[in-house]
């Protein structure tokens, strides 16, 4: 899965065939009453089960396609801007269900998004606002509930021409149980098009909860030291807290490329008497010839999420920051 991103240390991933977790911004701006209120009006095509193509709706936004336990579409900020489109994957989800991050943790289905059936696209880039963590008594996953909007930079191939954006979506959506969703959404790019205000206030608002580059008052990690006793091999995480946060005020949450598997951080425990820092993630899910992993820690407090990403070299025990400050230090 290849990354990429609009800005230094925020989340992104080009869009081809790849791995997303989808969900509702921290304050999302339709109820799932109202989403479904809206899409029984005529004129709007709704998918029953596997969703189906829509039909046009209105400028800047596309019909809402239901699964069960919600509804996804696509929407659009308006014109052409900087040679791009913005746009979001809207989830609106019935109460007590919920979907998934990028990195699902110990649970869950991470879904896929295909974009092929687009038309003049060069390239599409979605990033993800941060998750809630979620323990069923079995496992921890990270998941989004209610519903999220996950904001799309597109490309087009030709600046002057249309884009038709068709995007295929696979997803895992659960309450008591967990079952695959899948639904095509599409929504046409005209670059002259009206600004459509509601819906950029939405992408807006989403954009906020995407974490972004560390700062002198986020919190951040400092050190990495890497543990292996037997066939358990785990990564202890220490941090830097600035003045006022307390480590029960973070929450830390670790992704990784190619759907590689990963456990879940988890607070060090009194009787991990090996562990060395504050932070304890099981890497022994990682297949033994993956030498070297890259991975992103997605660290929130007080509402603002903050992500630091680094090359960990499995042999060494050795990490390479990347796009994250040169004091971080790796330890083995």
């Amino acid at each position: 899965m290849e990354a990429t991103g609009d800005g230094r240390g925020k989340i992104g991933y080009v869009i081809r065939m790849i791995r997303f977790q989808s969900s509702w911004s921290r304050r999302p701006f339709l109820s799932f009453v109202l989403a479904a209120a809206l899409a029984a009006l005529p004129g709007l095509a709704i998918g029953l089960g596997i969703g189906l193509v829509p039909g046009p709706a209105r400028a800047g936004v596309g019909a809402w396609v239901t699964f069960e336990g919600g509804m996804v579409r696509l929407v659009s900020a308006g014109p052409l801007t900087d040679g791009t489109y913005g746009a979001g994957l809207e989830f609106a989800l019935e109460p007590g269900w919920h979907t998934y991050w990028m990195h699902p943790g110990e649970a869950g289905i991470p879904p896929e998004l295909d974009a092929r059936p687009s038309s003049n696209i060069a390239m599409v880039a979605v990033q993800f606002p941060y998750p809630e963590r979620y323990d069923d008594g079995f496992s921890q996953s990270n998941i989004y509930k209610d519903g999220v909007l996950l904001p799309l930079v597109v490309t087009p191939q030709d600046p002057a021409r249309p884009v038709d954006l068709d995007l295929t979506v696979t997803f895992g959506i659960c309450k008591e149980i967990c079952i695959p969703g899948e639904a095509r959404v599409a929504l046409a790019l005209e670059p002259a098009a009206q600004p459509d205000p509601a819906s950029a206030r939405a992408i807006a608002r989403a954009l906020a909860d995407v974490p972004g580059a560390p700062g002198p008052d986020s919190p951040q990690v400092s050190r990495l030291f890497l543990r292996k006793d037997a066939q358990k091999e785990k990564l202890d995480i220490s941090l830097a807290l600035p003045a006022g946060l307390t480590l029960d005020d973070v929450s830390v949450f670790v992704a990784a490329p190619d759907a590689l598997s990963l456990g879940v951080p988890r607070r060090r425990q009194p009787d991990w008497k090996k562990a060395t820092g504050d932070w304890v993630l099981a890497l022994s899910g990682l297949p033994k010839s993956r030498t070297e992993v890259t991975l992103s820690f997605v660290l929130v407090a007080g509402g603002k999420a903050v992500t630091q990403t680094v090359r960990l070299n499995r042999d060494t025990g050795v990490a390479v920051a990347v796009d994250a400050p040169p004091s971080l230090a790796a330890t083995r």
